[in-house]
């Protein structure tokens, strides 16, 4: 009997060995798919400069509303959907542009974010330092957030406000320079 034990606690052994060899040459690829890295290209680096040169883009072809944000502000968590229902109804009459100005460590809640709101455009992710960021986006804005432009479709400011706004403000604000 006890040889009998003997033997299956061996055999039981080698097995564990066996299998414990095998998944150590089992290769595991830590590297990110291509297609998931590309879905996370929502959230792009720009400095002011490269986001001044972005909206004048747009000179000359149609308006364009900026809106800076971040996760850690109320009032740009609640506005949003506001914008995002002003794109899916006059989405091709205006280019909308996004910037976030969270810290770098919440980018990764920055992206879930837009994708829960379903953003699957570009959007920018402020670089720089916060004084010259502000005065290179508008000589009137304070740096408080949210905060909003509206370009008409010759790149000249309509319009711009510090803090949130509801859904009929922006139609408004909007369709005025949509003609």
């Amino acid at each position: 009997m006890k040889i009998k034990l003997l033997t299956s606690f061996v055999v039981l052994l080698l097995i564990v060995f066996a299998l414990a060899g095998w998944s150590c040459t089992q290769k595991i690829d830590l590297e990110p798919n291509k297609e998931g890295l590309d879905s996370l290209s929502i959230l792009e680096n720009a400095t002011v400069n490269e986001i001044q040169t972005y909206l004048a883009s747009f000179k000359g072809e149609k308006p364009v509303l900026v809106n800076i944000w971040a996760t850690w502000c109320l009032p740009c968590v609640e506005e949003f959907p506001y914008i995002m229902k002003l794109k899916e109804k006059h989405g091709e009459a205006f280019e909308l542009v996004f910037i976030s100005a969270d810290f770098e460590e919440a980018r990764a809640e920055a992206t879930n974010f837009l994708k829960e709101q379903g953003v699957d455009f570009t959007t920018f992710f402020k670089q720089g330092k916060d004084n010259n960021f502000i005065a290179g986006i508008s000589e009137k804005w304070s740096g408080a957030i949210p905060y909003t432009l509206i370009l008409d479709k010759h790149g000249a400011t309509h319009t711009e406000w510090e803090g949130k706004a509801d859904y009929q403000d922006f139609e408004k604000a909007l369709l005025y320079v949509i003609e």
